[in-house]
């Protein structure tokens, strides 16, 4: 069936190749580019349902602005101080931001705001910033078009002289990085297909040899271009940037790879004597179920990332899959057409005669030393995969993209003029079931803000009751103390000053007891009496006049403490409040003297104007007046003698509480209060409006911490923060009812390490399930797979401690979490590819004996998978002319990894466990007989030098 299958298509090979360079023409007209529809179709980074998605829609809702975790920021630097000039940029940036860029869905811009312009402005007033909320999740189109238009209108005709401006943060990052690898990937793969042609011509010495896998490879990479285009397009499978790199990087290397076995075996064949039609149609027979296992053993590998959370990862799969088998399909029907047509004219015939001896030589010496060989190869192995212990995974995407982008050099200068992560917050949203724009609201944000600082590695926290992060100096009770202590200063004085006021009312006291004598001596005189009376009553008179002065004076001085005293429900209990009662209790009764004698006064003017029938009444009015001041003489010196003993105790109160407040002055250990009429302040309204929801019944905090917050240092910090925050609710009037909910980059690679974690351990264990599968389906031996996976496992270990010795301890660049599952997936699959040709030449020799079909294998295969290691290995190399380092890590440990693989496994562990095995090795198939007569050889033509193999 196969032979039928490969005469034909070397019969009708013109056919073939019109066929292919039609559908490849056709799907490049028909469909539209694939990065044109990678730009249109590009999905969400992170899955939609991740918590810190969610978390950034719900506090979209309540605050209004934006659902999205797109997050950018627009900073301004210059080599001077920022001026008016600048300022002006910002403020008619902000509002064209608000008011005609579309994407852009809420602006926080608090530089002009005295309350929190210490956030936004560095310290040496050369840099500021703002904060833009965009529509669209990271790494979707949307977001990458809300990015694109944030830049342009940043890049307008106003910036002032000397000043730059930096569109930066995890939004516009992300979109730097895929633009990066998107304008380098022409780049890769012209260099990868240089060093692939470059290594055939070394290998064949014939340019039209080397053209063939070249030529097959090329057409089938054009026409699975437009097909997962089309996928993509209608939305059936993700494409993104790194999925068009990486599929591109897997057809050249595996369609290499299948070109060179199919060449490999053919020029076998024609050594061997054989017919071109025969030497094709043996080759085609032998490795055609090589191909086809190959490619699905590396499809089925990919197509598990579609398991993947990660749309990174799982945007990878089907796209690259699907070339592989399209480099399958030209493999097994555009390769043998082209070698069938140029094999009728002579020009991809072979010159040497023999088999190279340097193979069999190795091969003599494993099937000899099966055991020594292999503890040698083991213990390289281990050797290599050692640095593993001390691996330390970067999920710190900022260190993965270039340093030449806008977002680079945006947070460079963020980080040389501002805190660590001041890009990078986490934020905390607290909802209640009522407003919290009050002083209660604000001392339960104050109790979450100051436990959020208790946690390790956080720096600073901006929230409501710390609008520009440190505490606020009117925010203390000890500030509050402060202020009750300097009123209580003037109160003091006021009453001291009140001290000749009394004086000056004790002489008039004295000046009436005079008049009253005299009037007493008056009335004893009858009628002429009556004259000093009325003489009299208007000495009292003018007496009464300035003693009600003096008194009102007096009173007046005592207003605050009287209220004061009034304020306190249990003034008793508080000595400073019973003090000061002394002091405004005498002073009340004096008031209410003073009234008693102005009555007298008035009775004694009547008696004295009625006639002389009114003597005795004149008479009883005097005594009466005598007793009233008898007793306001008392109240007099009690009021004198509590001034003289309180005075002094309030100027040392008053000095007490002055001191309280110098001392915790800065300090956040004062106790937090902040009075009502705070927020009736036009600058904290503002304030309010970025914090606080529109309904008040919810508040925002921004974390700011150390170390990388968008790494393992933030990730590692984002669940003590919402512990820390849920913990501070607790005997608090939100205890029940508030609910903590927190997003950023932290919060996102918290999530992301759990998501690589899921997908790597559900990758591996389908991807070896499925790979046993196919491997023991065609070697029809369990024992087979098992070593097969087994060897090629521990090379994929060997390979990634290879990488971290090379990346982590040499240059100082710990490996990018996706590294570990796309090497993976590629090592496993394309290592039990070159270990599955082994195998099945090794099945094929079986009936010679173990150690003999052991030497006829590696002489048969060893140069072909030599080849084809090396050249699927040079093809991931060229990724790392990428300055993603992403790239560059994945394309450097699976190339490390080909290179132990066909050079170490291949050749030294699976032979030697396949010699010890002997039989087993094939269990429970059975292989009997002898080797069977070899076909007739036909002469072979002479060839040109340009066909002159070299391995």
């Amino acid at each position: 069936m196969l032979e039928t299958i490969a005469r034909a298509v070397s019969r009708y090979a013109l056919l073939v190749m019109a066929a292919w360079l039609v559908l490849a023409g056709l799907g490049n007209v028909a469909v539209p580019q694939l990065e044109h529809v990678v730009k249109e179709q590009s999905r969400a980074f992170f899955p939609t349902d991740s918590g810190a998605t969610q978390a950034a829609q719900r506090m979209g809702t309540l605050f209004g602005d934006s659902d999205s975790n797109n997050i950018a920021y627009v900073v301004l630097e210059a080599d001077r101080t920022l001026g008016e000039s600048d300022r002006g940029y910002y403020r008619s940036l902000a509002d064209r931001l608000r008011t005609a860029t579309p994407g852009v869905e809420s602006v926080m811009d608090l530089w002009d705001d005295p309350a929190a312009a210490g956030v936004f402005e560095s310290r040496d007033r050369r840099s500021a910033y703002l904060m833009a909320r965009l529509s669209g999740q990271l790494g979707s189109t949307t977001a990458t078009d809300a990015v694109t238009a944030l830049r342009a209108a940043v890049d307008a005709p106003d910036i002032p002289p000397g000043l730059r401006v930096h569109v930066t943060g995890p939004g516009p990052s992300l979109v730097d990085e895929f633009a990066a690898l998107d304008s380098q990937l022409a780049r890769i793969t012209v260099l990868t297909v240089g060093l692939i042609a470059a290594l055939l011509l070394f290998v064949y010495r014939s340019p039209i040899t080397a053209a063939v896998p070249l030529a097959s490879v090329g057409l089938s990479l054009a026409v699975a271009r437009p097909v997962v285009a089309l996928l993509g397009e209608h939305g059936v499978i993700e494409v993104s940037v790194f999925s068009v790199a990486l599929m591109s990087a897997m057809v050249l290397g595996a369609g290499t790879d299948y070109g060179i076995f199919l060449l490999g075996r053919y020029h076998e064949n024609r050594r061997a004597g054989m017919t071109q039609p025969d030497a094709l149609a043996d080759a085609y027979r032998r490795v055609a179920p090589v191909i086809a296992g190959s490619a699905a053993t590396i499809a089925t590998a990919l197509f598990c990332l579609t398991f993947a959370k990660v749309s990174f990862l799982r945007s990878a799969g089907i796209p690259s899959g699907i070339g592989v088998l399209a480099a399958m399909l030209g493999a097994l029907t555009l390769t043998p057409a082209l070698i069938g047509w140029f094999a009728r004219r002579g020009w991809v015939e072979p010159r040497a005669a023999t088999i190279s001896h340097r193979w069999r030589r190795i091969g003599t010496a494993v099937a000899r030393w099966p055991g020594p060989v292999l503890v040698v190869a083991v213990a390289a192995l281990v050797f290599c995969a050692v640095p593993l212990l001390g691996a330390n995974i970067s999920f710190a995407e900022l260190s993965a993209q270039p340093a030449d982008t806008d977002s680079s050099r945006g947070y460079r200068a963020v980080h040389d003029r501002f805190p660590d992560n001041r890009l990078l917050p986490e934020i905390v949203s607290v909802e209640a079931d009522r407003d919290l724009r009050n002083p209660a609201g604000l001392i339960t944000i104050e109790r979450v803000t100051r436990k959020i600082l208790e946690v390790r590695g956080v720096r600073t926290v901006q929230s409501a009751s710390r609008p520009a992060g440190t505490p606020v100096r009117q925010g203390t009770l000890t500030y509050q103390a402060g202020q009750i202590g300097e009123q209580l200063d003037g109160t003091a004085q006021s009453a001291l000053d009140g001290m000749s006021s009394v004086e000056t009312v004790t002489a008039t006291i004295g000046q009436l007891d005079a008049a009253l004598d005299g009037m007493q001596r008056g009335l004893s005189g009858a009628v002429d009496g009556l004259n000093r009376v009325g003489a009299g009553s208007q000495d009292i008179g003018t007496g009464m006049s300035g003693l009600q002065g003096n008194l009102q004076s007096v009173s007046g001085y005592a207003d605050p403490l009287r209220q004061f005293v009034n304020s306190n429900p249990n003034c008793a209990a508080n000595p400073i409040c019973a003090a000061v009662q002394k002091i405004v209790t005498p002073l009340d009764d004096a008031v209410s003297a003073t009234g008693t004698l102005a009555g007298g006064a008035g009775a004694l003017n009547d008696g004295a104007t009625s006639a002389t029938n009114s003597l005795d009444g004149a008479a009883n009015a005097v005594a009466t007046m005598r007793s009233a001041l008898t007793q306001l003489r008392g109240l007099t010196s009690t009021l004198r003698s509590s001034l003289g003993s309180v005075g002094p105790q309030m100027q040392q109160m008053t000095a007490y509480l002055s001191q309280l407040s110098t001392d915790f002055d800065g300090s956040s250990e004062g106790g937090f209060y902040l009075p009502p009429r705070t927020f009736d302040d036009p600058e904290y309204r503002r304030v309010m409006g970025m914090m606080f929801s529109p309904d008040g019944r919810a508040t925002r905090l921004l974390v700011y911490g150390d170390g990388e917050s968008w790494g393992r240092d933030g990730a590692d910090r984002s669940s003590e923060i919402r512990i820390a925050a849920t913990e501070a609710l607790k005997d608090t009037p939100l205890a029940s009812s508030g609910v903590v909910d927190l997003t950023g980059v932290g919060t996102a690679t918290a999530e992301l390490v759990d998501y690589v974690q899921h997908d790597f351990t559900l990758l591996v264990i389908a991807t070896l399930v499925l790979i046993f599968v196919i491997v023991a389906g065609m070697l029809r031996s369990p024992v087979a797979g098992i070593v097969v996976l087994a060897t090629v496992t521990i090379s994929y270990a060997s390979a990634l401690g290879a990488s971290v010795a090379v990346w982590q301890y040499l240059f100082g660049q710990p490996l990018h979490w996706a590294v570990p599952a796309l090497a993976f997936i590629a090592l496993v699959a394309v290592g039990a590819d070159y270990n599955l040709l082994l195998a099945m030449r090794l099945r094929d020799e079986a009936r010679a004996g173990v150690r003999t079909a052991t030497i006829r294998a590696f002489a048969g295969t060893g140069s072909v998978v030599t080849v084809a290691g090396i050249v699927f290995g040079l093809t991931m190399f060229a990724m790392l002319g990428a300055s993603v380092v992403t790239i560059a890590q994945v394309g450097s440990t699976i190339g490390i990894g080909l290179m132990i693989d066909t050079l170490v496994v291949r050749t030294f562990v699976v032979p030697p466990i396949a010699v010890l095995l002997g039989r087993w090795f094939w269990w429970p198939r059975r292989i009997a007989g002898q080797v069977s007569p070899r076909q007739v050889a036909e002469p072979v033509p002479a060839c040109t030098p340009l066909s002159r193999p070299v391995i």
